[in-house]
């Protein structure tokens, strides 16, 4: 009889002791998923930049990624420009003078070039162009695709389209230079993560 309070004082510090634990862990997890993360962020892996695809897509917004995009074009990556067009992009009618580049409303407005395509997602988002460039995917039975996004954005690029896309479609995620000060990059590593989670969550229900 006696046994009976000892044990039932002890379930309570048994109980905060697993407690402490699961929140150790938890803690511990989540603070490496976030390491993990955010050096993937600020050291994306490089895609590769001279296999042949049968085409280059150029994320918006445009400024940095189509100078990289138009490259990869000339130097016989592939012989089709995809472009993701929206109203909103400052290089609509802003042309880069360092680039030498005309204005992105020269590229789809109000007609396209033949080896280029002008595309306009549903949704203002990563996933949205992810969703729409699989539909051109299939409409077009692209084998293998090389998409230009910024280097902050890389790691987050790479996870939905392979979410996203079919799994026989050869996705090379590659990025653009970008010469970023350090509260640039603070910046992004926290919209980034934040992204990400966001993303895991969307591929997993829209994918």
């Amino acid at each position: 009889m006696t046994s009976t309070p000892e044990r039932t004082a002890g379930n309570p510090r048994r109980r905060a002791r697993w407690w402490k634990v699961v929140g150790g862990v938890t803690v511990v997890v989540i603070i490496g998923w976030l390491v993990y993360v955010s050096v993937n962020i600020v050291a994306p892996r490089q895609g590769d930049l001279d296999s042949p695809r049968d085409v280059v897509v150029s994320l918006a917004p445009q400024e940095s990624r189509l100078p990289m995009a138009q490259q990869l074009i000339a130097e016989g990556i592939a012989d089709t420009l995809v472009i993701s067009y929206f109203a909103h992009d400052p290089m609509n009618h802003i042309a880069a003078p360092t680039d030498g580049m005309v204005p992105l409303s020269n590229y789809c407005e109000p007609s396209e070039e033949p080896d280029i395509l002008c595309f306009t997602p549903e949704e203002d988002s990563t996933l949205g162009e992810a969703l729409a460039i699989s539909d051109l995917v299939k409409d077009n039975s692209w084998d293998s695709l090389t998409v230009v996004t910024d280097p902050f954005h890389a790691f987050r690029t790479r996870y939905i389209y392979d979410q996203c896309l079919d799994g026989d479609v050869e996705i090379n995620i590659v990025f653009s230079e970008r010469d970023l000060n350090i509260s640039e990059w603070a910046w992004h590593v926290v919209y980034e993560n934040a992204a990400f989670l966001k993303a895991a969550w969307e591929t997993t229900t829209r994918c």
